[in-house]
């Protein structure tokens, strides 16, 4: 018997494949058993299963039709012999010490579940954490814990981040909670994996330190097509099922329903924006009121290219006024985004009143206006205009009426990072 498990669920990821068994096989802890489940790849990804399970003796491969990242994972799970669980998905890859580190937390903390953060790799680098407080929940915590698992309120973020692949489980109770997810859940399925296993433990280790490699690309497992998904709505419905289900469960409150309401009307906004093929996207994910700050007659530059950028381009044609001076993206790592932006080290060579910083994430978006300043760029021509969804605004006036009347809520939404 194993002290850990790996289940790698693998679905048609023969670009990305080497570089994720090479980062599970070379963790400083070696008592492991590695299990890589192949959910009916067509393309080389079955071969080189099998040539790795060749190269190492803790490889195990299993091969079966396909049935959904759910489905893969339960096959994983059901013979796994180790004491402990922990899931990489086969398109990204974690740090050379993630599981001697969450296998010494959990050992040493007696915890049943230790989560830990994550690197998003996309065209930059982001860290993600839980926004938690560090350290061990027990007894009356974990129900302060459990209240905040979905979403923390006050900072209008996941308490607990959703992926199973920043966590170590105990297998006996992982094996019971993944049991009675439903094989057809083929969005959310991390997030109500996390959140049933949290309602049942007993302790949890919340470890603020990212460990794990979530590389973004279109056609992973478990991410559906946004050009258009007919049936998006149909799997929403059992997102919804499944969370009306728990309903009943002795350690859900009425706080964690209201949060599982807000997390369906955030599922169905998502579809709005970009998973059922409306013709007329992202209605309501970029606010306009961003254009109020913008005197008359300004000349801006926007800072980030994609389709953030492209939808504050769209936007601007409301102010015939203003001129659109030039895109600037970090990374232009594709073609496409190179003919439709300028670097950054080219900035200097255009006119322009204001720059406007095209990024959602908070962190994210102080890290360019720091930079920004580093460059001598004053401070007050640097604007970024926070971009919460827009049930954020609903929710914070019904939980605390009247708040924002003195400028102490969120008014319009409207924010300048400060440095």
């Amino acid at each position: 018997m194993s002290e850990l498990s790996v289940i790698i669920p693998v679905y048609n990821t023969e670009g990305y494949l080497r570089k994720c068994l090479d980062s599970v096989r070379n963790q400083t802890m070696r008592d492991m058993e590695i299990i890589c489940v192949d959910d009916g790849s067509t393309d080389a990804s079955p071969d080189i299963l099998d040539e790795y399970a060749r190269m190492d003796e803790r490889i195990r491969v299993i091969h079966k039709e396909n049935g959904g990242l759910v489905s893969a994972r339960k096959a994983g799970l059901a013979i796994a012999s180790g004491r402990y669980t922990g899931y990489v998905d086969s398109d990204d890859w974690i740090g050379a010490d993630m599981y001697e580190t969450l296998c010494r937390v959990m050992k040493e903390s007696r915890a049943e579940l230790v989560t830990c953060g994550y690197y998003l790799e996309g065209n930059y680098r982001t860290e993600h954490l839980d926004t938690v407080k560090e350290g061990l929940y027990r007894q009356e915590d974990m129900g302060h814990l459990r209240e905040q698992t979905i979403y923390r309120l006050e900072c209008r973020e996941t308490g607990i981040r959703g992926g199973v692949w920043c966590k170590l489980f105990c297998t006996g109770l992982l094996r019971k909670i993944q049991a009675e997810i439903p094989d057809e859940i083929s969005i959310a399925e991390d997030k109500l994996c996390v959140l049933r296993y949290i309602l049942d433990c007993s302790s949890v280790y919340v470890l603020k330190k990212p460990l794990y490699h979530w590389v973004i690309r279109r056609s992973s497992m478990s991410h559906v097509s946004e050009a258009q998904d007919n049936d998006y709505l149909v799997r929403v419905h059992h997102v919804y099922r499944y969370l009306t289900g728990l309903y009943g469960h002795v350690n859900f409150t009425e706080s964690m329903r209201f949060q599982a309401e807000l997390y369906i009307t955030e599922l169905l906004l998502l579809g709005i924006n970009k998973r059922m093929g409306f013709q007329n996207r992202n209605l309501l994910w970029i606010d306009p009121c961003w254009l109020d700050r913008i005197p008359l007659h300004a000349r801006i530059v926007l800072y980030g290219g994609g389709e953030l950028a492209d939808t504050y381009k769209r936007q601007l044609r409301s102010r015939p006024d203003v001129t659109l001076s030039a895109v600037v993206e970090e990374s232009r790592g594709t073609e496409e985004y190179k003919k439709e932006t300028v670097p950054l080290e080219a900035l200097g060579t255009f006119a322009y009143d204001y720059i406007v910083i095209t990024i959602k994430n908070r962190g994210r978006a102080a890290y360019v206006r720091e930079k920004l300043l580093g460059m001598k760029i004053p401070g007050e021509k640097i604007i970024w205009h926070e971009q919460p969804e827009v049930y954020w605004r609903y929710i914070e006036a019904e939980r605390e009426p009247g708040r924002g009347q003195d400028g102490a809520g969120t008014g319009s939404g409207r924010e300048t990072l400060q440095r």
